[in-house]
């Protein structure tokens, strides 16, 4: 939590905005307890995971790296572990891109800042140049575009201090699925929904306090 507010990762704003209006109030409360607690180890159930990510696209031998976070995973871990392997594959044997460096960055809607972090993003370049900035979405629950479009809207707006002239992408790891903004997307109104969820997520979290 900021002094003057209140920052979140761009990921944990993901789960909350594609939460069920009941489901909302209890993510906000979990959320506030981990971003409270600096001894929390919540955030680590899927470290490995993003960490093998990281190292995978920019190696020569990606599906091994992945396959080896895998076996090294706790029992806990194992079957979502492999669950994330099957859609990682599935997406990279027809990626074709490699991994560039990106710095972090924020967004700010009032007093929400919301952070992309180069430890939980990743950066990648396609054969005829072009970068993408990606939001892996580790979760168990299918993530749907409506979702994925705020999320993509929030990165494409940092982008400048992310990576300059990369576009955003989100990427349903489990089932091995991008999502991009179209081209004709609607950016007014994806920013009047924005306010609008930013509003809420403060509103919940003053709730719980």
């Amino acid at each position: 939590m900021l002094v003057d507010g209140v920052q979140i990762s761009l990921g944990s704003f993901l789960d909350y905005v594609r939460s069920t209006p009941r489901g909302c109030a209890g993510i906000v409360r979990d959320q506030r307890e981990i971003y409270l607690d600096e001894t929390s180890m919540a955030w680590a159930f899927y470290g490995p995971f993003r960490l093998a990510l990281r190292r995978a696209v920019t190696s020569p031998d990606a599906l091994e790296i992945i396959a080896a976070a895998v076996r090294q995973a706790r029992p806990v871990q194992q079957q979502h572990f492999r669950e994330l392997q099957v859609g990682f594959q599935r997406w990279w044997q027809r990626a074709r891109v490699t991994g560039v460096p990106m710095t972090s960055g924020c967004w700010r809607s009032g007093d929400l800042a919301i952070t992309v972090s180069e430890r939980s993003s990743l950066a990648l370049r396609h054969p005829d140049g072009r970068l993408e900035v990606v939001l892996p979405y580790l979760k168990e629950p299918q993530l749907e575009a409506d979702s994925a479009n705020l999320a993509l809207r929030v990165l494409e707006q940092a982008m400048p201090g992310l990576l300059p002239g990369a576009t955003p992408m989100v990427l349903d790891v489990r089932r091995g699925r991008p999502f991009r903004l179209r081209r004709n997307a609607n950016r007014a109104e994806l920013d009047a929904l924005l306010a609008a969820e930013t509003a809420k997520y403060l509103t919940h979290w003053s709730a719980v306090a």
